[in-house]
């Protein structure tokens, strides 16, 4: 069968090339240490960049590990296909290594990212390392080798049913070395359309736990994940050494120096 030829537009090619250069300029943007305070309003405005593309995160077949390492809750998965995260301000592929969680003694300074002056009760990492490279030991030894999504939790009222097969793992591994499998379901609670469609800051950053390494691609989510006072409790009921709980593992804000840019990108719908 012959294949299908596809003509693309002048304004369709455009717009592709403009993202992609984009993405380049903020490639080369100088990085800083992390995590920042950031106020959104003195950030530059960009729309060009494509929607972000997720790919086998809570679909996925593949089993996971949920573990206390008695400094933070951390997720990955066993085996099988990695999840991968591309689009945005990222110039190729970028594969899923492992989530995990900063957290504080209350609902409100528990982030390490701070925007507009709000701080939040959590703060999830999920950590990619660029495809280009063999593993993520290698990619840390380059400026484009790690890719972070961070989101802000927001401690309600109310529980949130979505974060409940996550709880449930955290409940379970109390003890410091504990571990749990955990199917990839329990990532549902990130499965909205803010995810491409929502609006994030990026910036060039670094690792925000030792060695503190300025080879991250930060994109924080603007609108919070909401979950409730009781399910986000558990993380502080954690154990770590000397069988204490685990009350913060946060990071203070770092200074952002002039010339270090933050933008703050709305994502646009591409049009067919």
């Amino acid at each position: 069968m012959a294949g299908r030829i596809i003509e693309l537009s002048p304004s369709q090619i455009s717009a592709h090339n403009a993202s992609a250069s984009d993405a380049e300029e903020i490639s080369k943007l100088r990085a800083s240490q992390s995590p920042i305070a950031i106020s959104l309003q003195r950030c530059p405005v960009w729309t060009s960049l494509r929607p972000l593309q997720y790919s086998g995160y809570w679909d996925n077949d593949a089993a996971a590990t949920l573990v206390n390492t008695g400094q933070t809750a951390y997720f990955a998965f066993d085996g099988g296909s990695r999840p991968r995260l591309s689009g945005g301000p990222l110039l190729g592929d970028y594969i899923f290594e492992q989530m995990h969680f900063h957290w504080s003694v209350d609902d409100f300074t528990g982030c390490e990212h701070v925007l507009d002056g709000q701080g939040y009760a959590a703060e999830c990492h999920f950590v990619h390392y660029n495809s280009k490279y063999a593993s993520i030991e290698q990619a840390v030894g380059h400026p484009d080798g790690l890719a972070v999504v961070g989101f802000l939790f927001e401690a309600v009222a109310a529980p949130n049913p979505r974060c409940d097969k996550l709880v449930e793992g955290l409940d379970k591994i109390r003890k410091r070395e504990r571990a749990v499998t955990i199917s990839a379901d329990s990532l549902s609670w990130m499965a909205r359309d803010d995810l491409h469609e929502g609006t994030y800051v990026t910036y060039k950053g670094s690792l925000t736990t030792p060695p503190y390494t300025e080879c991250v691609t930060w994109i924080i989510y603007e609108k919070t994940i909401e979950i409730g006072s009781e399910q986000i409790s558990l993380m502080r009921q954690l154990e770590g050494p000397d069988d204490a709980p685990i009350e913060r593992n946060t990071r203070p804000t770092q200074r952002h120096p002039p010339g270090h840019s933050v933008i703050y990108v709305q994502q646009v719908k591409a049009k067919l």
